[in-house]
């Protein structure tokens, strides 16, 4: 049912950007579409750009008997069910990312490093953290000491928080390269990924949360957006500015917060999928109704690792699975 939802929504988008093209042919004086040209555009764009979603449910722990391996040419992302925080893996052919690495040390050592062991991880090519508040980089001093590191990239231009001292500390030791990044920028991480920067403008933003690290990944025709913990005002900027772009994915930002997630955000953005990275029965009440409301408005699938457990989602640049650690 979900897959059938999220394809007629898909059908109707390609409607409405077809009879945008339609206005704009008239206006430019030029033949319009006719009734006939219409529906065999919009099948010839369905089979070109469909991007098909399906969700599966496995309940065993990640990559036990239930998820067949990463097959070559397949991106992964990976939530991981780190509790209240954010611990992003992304995998392509033994390219390796971690985008932020969960609240605190025991977490890690119990969730994110054993996980990246079953996976047959040794080596992280890039460590991105964020921005510096616990929940995002608490674990990241754990991960360092577990796995060999190639660049640690984060955009914090304040590096007084006692656990990114210690990471740059460890960095420093082990000889791992540091670099802060702003918007325009692009990560080399994999030679077929397009990976660019949106966020933080230079100069940044005062907020830890509207400092965090922005990032839109493009694979093929699949294209994934990692928000970290920006607020509402990013969110305006990033559309008024006009360097946000349409993802297929959505790492919904600051853990489902009502204060982001806005409707023009949403509608510039287009998600047919959303993860939510958030605790079971944390403090905060997140992800909040209005947001998960707003998503679902919008036709996007949503999946919580505080319901399911770390979310998988994998794709060949075309075709986009999702699987669940529980239902």
């Amino acid at each position: 049912m979900r897959l059938i939802a999220l394809g007629a929504a898909w059908i109707d988008r390609c409607g409405r950007r077809i009879d945008a093209i339609g206005r704009r042919l008239r206006r430019a004086g030029l033949p319009s579409l006719g009734p006939a040209v219409r529906p065999r555009l919009a099948a010839l764009l369905l089979l070109a750009g469909m991007l098909i979603v399906v969700a599966s449910v496995i309940r065993a722990r990640p990559d036990t008997t239930g998820l067949p391996p990463l097959a070559a040419g397949e991106l992964e992302l990976r939530a991981l069910d780190v509790g209240q925080g954010d611990a992003l893996l992304m995998r392509l052919d033994g390219a390796t990312m971690l985008v932020d690495a969960g609240p605190d040390a025991p977490t890690a050592g119990a969730e994110i490093v054993p996980q990246l062991r079953r996976l047959g991880v040794d080596r992280l090519d890039v460590l991105v953290l964020t921005h510096a508040d616990g929940d995002h980089i608490g674990g990241a001093p754990t991960v360092m000491r577990e796995f060999a590191v190639g660049i640690v990239i984060h955009a914090d231009h304040d590096l007084s928080h006692p656990v990114m001292r210690e990471v740059m500390d460890l960095a420093r030791d082990a000889g791992v390269a540091v670099r802060q990044i702003r918007r325009g920028e692009a990560l080399a991480w994999h030679p077929q990924v397009d990976l660019s920067v949106l966020n933080p403008p230079e100069p940044g933003p005062d907020d830890d949360n509207d400092r965090s690290v922005v990032l839109h990944l493009a694979y093929r025709m699949s294209t994934i957006l990692l928000t970290g913990d920006i607020e509402s005002s990013v969110e305006r900027e990033l559309v008024e500015s006009g360097v946000l772009r349409p993802a297929d994915v959505l790492k919904v930002p600051h853990h489902g917060s009502n204060s982001s997630s806005t409707a023009d955000f949403l509608d510039a953005v287009e998600p047919q999928i959303a993860v939510v990275s958030a605790g079971r029965y944390n403090a905060f009440d997140h992800p909040r109704d209005g947001t998960l409301r707003r998503l679902r408005a919008r036709d996007a699938a949503v999946f919580r690792t505080d319901l399911a457990g770390s979310v998988m989602i994998r794709t060949d640049g075309r075709v986009i699975r999702v699987f669940l650690e529980r239902s």
